[in-house]
């Protein structure tokens, strides 16, 4: 923001020796963030050669192959975008909750608990389950380490092994996407030779290996699971399942692919690198949304107010209801919330994009291989395009039209001065299950639970 503010909507910088053109205005994405299969900008990234030693250059997110890209990306929108999909996501969460809150209801009420680690172990049981099939127990793992150790010790060899394992997954992932980093902006000579970076890589990819390797070991059980049962015995709707059966006798997908390059049945391979990247991606974004979402309302009570007034509306008066699928489309005012909590604190504040053809932006011609990045963290604060864009109100995305005279920018509905989820064809497939990840959790632990910030006026760690 301090550049922006400095140079304006458009500058260059250099970053690892590569330049990169910040945009931040609207009209100047507006080619970038096109949603046409023809777009000038398919890629997020350049080559480089340390992301695809890392894993990253596959799946769907950071896949420069155009060809490998299109057909992860069929079956990865497919699987996430499924109704049983998203039901049984709920009921997941449903589930886990009720776990959560035996295991917080044994906490002293005065004992000071961090969000941030009990969130990212949610978020983290939550993808780990909806995607695989398979309960991680990092939830339980977490507590019994930090809170039970007692309880702990006193489990035989083998169950301390289990909950260490449990809590190691967690911890292999976090170190996994600290480490892209190295790989991202290291070129290969100095990440194998420069001494006290060559053993944090050589950790790194040792973390790396142990991490694909364990997620393929769940898609080989699956298979053989899967290839065991009776054919007139219905399958599981969950991602992992989606993405074996593709294509085959077995295909759970609505969609039958008759086109030449996406007809085929998915490899191992890939199905760990899409799988890899569900559970890498919908960790880290979620949990730290949740937390600024907190924060955000511990600081803004009325708004506070407002959410739980339509959680009342919503769930009545029975405090253990469990959530429901429809219910979800009843929280407009809690998704509101969510909007604006990301206008002011975007998980993403910038979003890249790499022309494969010339270009014209900003007057100015752009060669092939141009990279830019579009600043929407200083779109969604210009008050060119919001109304009072410092005030934290979640008014302008609820029923903003049936207001007279108030967020008249907002009602403008202006193109490309809000992003949440990515935009363009390289928009955020995991999206829908992101929303309503946010509306369950923040309506848990709202309609149950009164949240104090252990100080707060400290400011927001970003």
């Amino acid at each position: 923001m301090l550049l922006y503010k400095k140079y304006g909507d458009m500058f260059e910088v250099y970053y690892a020796g590569d330049r990169k053109i910040v945009l931040s205005r609207p009209d100047l994405i507006e080619n970038i963030n096109s949603t046409s299969t023809k777009t000038k900008y398919p890629h997020r990234f350049e080559d480089t050669e340390g992301l695809v030693e890392y894993g990253i250059g596959a799946g769907v997110g950071n896949n420069n192959d155009l060809n490998s890209w299109r057909f992860n990306r069929q079956f990865f929108t497919q699987a996430m975008f499924s109704s049983k999909f998203e039901i049984l996501s709920v009921e997941c969460i449903n589930e886990l909750w009720k776990e959560i809150e035996s295991y917080w209801n044994e906490v002293n009420e005065n004992k000071e608990i961090d969000l941030v680690e009990w969130m990212h172990r949610v978020t983290h049981e939550i993808i780990f389950k909806t995607t695989t099939g398979v309960k991680p127990n990092a939830v339980a793992a977490y507590y019994y380490t930090v809170f039970a150790p007692e309880k702990l010790k006193s489990l035989n060899k083998n169950e301390q092994e289990k909950w260490k394992y449990y809590e190691g997954l967690v911890q292999s992932i976090h170190t996994y996407m600290n480490g892209v980093g190295y790989f991202f902006v290291l070129n290969k000579f100095i990440r194998e030779n420069v001494p006290f970076i060559r053993g944090k890589v050589k950790t790194l990819l040792k973390n790396k290996e142990n991490l694909f390797n364990r997620v393929g070991k769940i898609v080989k059980e699956r298979r053989i699971e899967i290839e065991n049962t009776p054919l007139d015995q219905p399958l599981r709707h969950d991602f992992l399942t989606a993405h074996i059966t593709t294509n085959t006798p077995r295909d759970i997908n609505i969609i039958n692919h008759n086109e030449k390059n996406i007809s085929r049945p998915m490899t191992d391979s890939e199905i760990i690198d899409n799988i890899v990247e569900a559970i890498t991606a919908g960790t880290e974004s979620a949990a730290n949304m949740v937390c600024f979402i907190v924060y955000y309302l511990e600081h803004n009570p009325e708004a506070k107010k407002r959410l739980r007034q339509e959680f009342d509306q919503v769930f009545g008066n029975d405090l253990t209801r469990p959530i429901t699928y429809k219910d979800l489309d009843e929280l407009n005012y809690c998704e509101a919330v969510i909007k604006e909590v990301n206008r002011h604190r975007p998980i993403a504040f910038i979003i890249g994009r790499v022309s494969n053809e010339s270009d014209n932006i900003g007057g100015y011609e752009w060669p092939k291989g141009s990279v830019f990045h579009m600043h929407f963290a200083s779109i969604m604060k210009n008050k060119n395009y919001w109304t009072d864009p410092e005030k934290f109100n979640p008014d302008r995305f609820y029923k903003v039209e049936e207001s007279e005279d108030k967020y008249l920018l907002e009602k403008k509905k202006m193109k490309n001065t809000y992003e949440m989820f990515g935009g363009g064809v390289r928009m955020c497939p995991g999206r829908k299950l992101a929303m309503l990840e946010l509306k369950c959790l923040i309506t848990l632990i709202y309609r149950n639970w009164d949240i104090d910030l252990a100080d707060i006026n400290a400011p927001l760690n970003y």
